[in-house]
């Protein structure tokens, strides 16, 4: 299974699996589909009603704009790419945003339209990050969601009432700094090689303790799980 290194904004790499071409083929197909369908039941109902082909077309614009519209409002996800259990990520591990999307967009007619997806397809295949021409541009790739981390919808999690801080310095993590300390401690949880795992928390541990001005030697998962539980105890005390 392909997977991409993605360095993240605190320089701590993080390893997720790259969706395969027949994976991204099969979530096209799947959108196009379903575009058809729309298609096919715009010109019924209009043909029924008797109205101007005007009306259908006005009425299919939307569609022009499918992948994008989708992608922005599902969290990098078509219904096709959804069904995959594929979503599009920016390769510095933050979440896209509507200019990501949009370049995405209208790359689409090179990578896609103009050449069957040939294009695509090939720069898919001889990249090392799976990206086709747009993700070039825009600095994403699409990866799996399968085997992504699943973390929670908030940052904030329940704390003991006698809880006591323990790193004074947890003062200086930020929103996105916590997601980055979550996305970690669950990458750690599912590593089965040891080595693998020691090697990885011990140089995530070591860029973060550097970051926040932390010096101690307690264990990766342990350190990171902590560095929570400070923030969530700080700002339950605001």
């Amino acid at each position: 299974m392909s997977k991409i290194g993605i360095e993240t904004t605190q320089n701590v790499q993080l390893n997720f699996p790259l969706a395969s071409v027949g994976e991204r083929i099969a979530a096209y197909i799947i959108d196009a589909v379903f575009i058809s369908v729309c298609v096919f039941f715009a010109t019924l109902m209009f043909g029924l009603l008797g109205e101007a082909y005007v009306m259908v077309f006005a009425f299919l614009i939307p569609l022009l704009f499918y992948s994008l519209l989708f992608e922005t409002f599902m969290n990098g996800q078509t219904p096709g790419k959804r069904i995959m259990k594929i979503k599009v990520c920016k390769i510095d591990g933050n979440a896209p945003e509507f200019i990501h999307y949009l370049i995405r967009w209208m790359f689409r007619l090179v990578d896609i339209g103009l050449t069957n997806g040939v294009v695509a397809i090939l720069t898919i295949v001889i990249g090392e990050k799976g990206q086709r021409i747009g993700d070039i541009l825009a600095k994403t790739t699409v990866v799996k969601t399968s085997h992504t981390m699943k973390l929670t919808n908030t940052i904030l999690s329940e704390i003991p009432d006698d809880y006591q801080l323990v790193f004074p310095e947890s003062g200086k993590i930020a929103d996105k700094d916590l997601e980055l300390f979550k996305k970690v401690l669950q990458q750690l949880k599912t590593m089965d090689d040891h080595v693998e795992k020691l090697t990885f928390g011990l140089k995530a541990r070591g860029k973060v303790m550097e970051q926040l001005g932390i010096k101690t030697e307690m264990p990766p998962e342990q350190f990171f799980q902590t560095l929570i539980d400070d923030y969530n105890f700080l700002h339950k005390s605001l």
